[in-house]
Parts: C-alpha cells; sequence; structure tokens
C-alpha cells in the first residue's frame, strides 16, 4: 500500500511540475508578446503626442512667419498625418547639421523636414514612402554673364548650400568652391552681396525666396539634381512606418494632399 501511495504522489508532483512548466512558458510568450506591443507607436498613441524633428529655416517647406508661428508644406502634411493618427504633433525645430543625429538619440521620434531620401542617409535611418519629388535649381545674380550651363560653368566658382544637402554633394561633384551655411537663408544673402557667384537648392525654395524678399536673382539651366522627399525615422520601427505610410497615401487618394500642395505651390509636387 505505501509503495502505491508513494508511486501516486511521485506521480501527482510530476504532473504538478509540467503544469508548472506550461504556465511559465505561457507567462514567458505573453511577457515577450506585450514587449513587442509596447513599440514606439504605442508610446505615441498612449501620450498622445508624436515629438517631430524638422529644421524650421526652409521656406515655403517650413519656417516661422511674422509671429513666429511654424508653417509651411511640410507643417501642414505633418498636422494632417498626426490628426489622422489621434495624436498632437511637438514641433523641436533643430539645425540641419545636427537633425539626423537627433532622431538616433531620441530627441523626436520622426523627422519630417523635407529630408531627401539618400543611399548614405538610409544606412543610418529608415524613410517612409515619398511625400513629394523635387529638383536642384542653380540661382544667379541677374548681371551675372559668366555662368550659363549650371553642370559646366560653375567649376571653380563660388557656390553656396546649406549644409549636409544633396545640393552640397552635387556641387561638389561639379567641381565647385563650396561655401556651406546654415540654411538657404543665409545663402541668398550672400548670393546679393555677392559673397558666392551662385547657389543651388531646391527650385521652389529659391523661387519663393526671389518673390518675398524681391532679390535681383535668375536661375540658369534644367534643374540637374532630381530628389524624392521621405520622412525618417529610427529602423525598425515598422509599425510606425507602416501607420504613416497608410495615412500619407489615404491623403492622396482622398485629395486632402493635393489640397494642400496647391495651397504652398500651385500644383501637385508628389
Amino acid at each position: 500500500m505505501k509503495k502505491y501511495l508513494f508511486i501516486f504522489i511521485t506521480m501527482f508532483f510530476m504532473l504538478a511540475g509540467c503544469g508548472t512548466s506550461n504556465e511559465s512558458s505561457g507567462s514567458v510568450e505573453k511577457s515577450k508578446n506585450n514587449q513587442e506591443d509596447t513599440g514606439i507607436l504605442a508610446k505615441i498613441k498612449e501620450d498622445g503626442v508624436i515629438n517631430i524633428g524638422i529644421e524650421g529655416v526652409y521656406p515655403p517647406f517650413n519656417y516661422f512667419d511674422k509671429n513666429n508661428k511654424l508653417i509651411g508644406f511640410d507643417v501642414d502634411i505633418a498636422n494632417e498625418i498626426t490628426k489622422r493618427m489621434g495624436v498632437k504633433p511637438n514641433y523641436v525645430p533643430t539645425p540641419w547639421d545636427t537633425i539626423i543625429g537627433g532622431l538616433l538619440t531620441k530627441k523626436y521620434d520622426i523627422i519630417l523636414s523635407s529630408m531627401a531620401i539618400t543611399e548614405e542617409r538610409k544606412q543610418k535611418v529608415d524613410f517612409t514612402e515619398p511625400y513629394y519629388h523635387t529638383g536642384a535649381q542653380l540661382f544667379i545674380n541677374k548681371d551675372n554673364k559668366e555662368i550659363k550651363d549650371p553642370e559646366k560653368d560653375i567649376k571653380g566658382k563660388k557656390i553656396g548650400v546649406a549644409i549636409g544637402t544633396t545640393f552640397e554633394e552635387k556641387a561638389t561633384e561639379l567641381g565647385a568652391n563650396v561655401i556651406t551655411y546654415k540654411s538657404d537663408l543665409l545663402t541668398f544673402q550672400d548670393l546679393a552681396n555677392k559673397r558666392v557667384e551662385g547657389v543651388l537648392t531646391d527650385k521652389a525654395v529659391g523661387s519663393r525666396l526671389i518673390k518675398e524678399q524681391k532679390y535681383p536673382f535668375k536661375f540658369v539651366g534644367d534643374m540637374i539634381l532630381q530628389d524624392a522627399a521621405g520622412i525618417a525615422l529610427n529602423k525598425n520601427e515598422e509599425p510606425l512606418k507602416a501607420e504613416i505610410n497608410k495615412h500619407l497615401k489615404a491623403m492622396m487618394d482622398d485629395g486632402t494632399y493635393a489640397k494642400i500642395s496647391k495651397k504652398w505651390f500651385g500644383e501637385d509636387i508628389r
């Protein structure tokens, strides 16, 4: 009798042990799933805020108006995306030459600041689908008779560009004596004072500055660089990227994007 009792007790504890193991395994799996559910997108929705890195000195895409209010095409696009996400945008103005570093150190969740998608940048950060396409244009003073072809005539010439941009890379590639600045506003000021012989920047940006500041400039030749701009985010944040892409597509499909684009450029620049 004792022998059978011993066997029964032994089997009971073995079964109990198996049950504990399964429950433990289930707990581990549940914990793992919870960790997967607590990504950056979940935190953004829980907090009700998404932090956005933006330069703030790149009209008409993003800049401060006379009342120190951040406005522009990028801002309108960001406001619409965040509204559809059900969160509020918190803009973090950041100099262009440190803006990717700020994302990598999680100073903000995304960069929405007319950033061209390049292979070099993709080594560091991820991008959404492009939200607009643009091109580089060379601007010079109207009385400049030497530069007629932007791809042939700027070799050795002083050309102003915003630091850390694809414009800087292109001007260097074409052999220009590249002078870098913190923003396009400064490049155009120096072009007006003839400290540089030309400025290479986005065509829409240059045209807007000429109109607003009444600069005596002109553009020469065709656009020499085609860019696609995307919203940057840290790598391995697929749920956040998918969420943003979903709303971008919906905006383009329902006409909201075209309305915003025509407000700032008179045309759809997607």
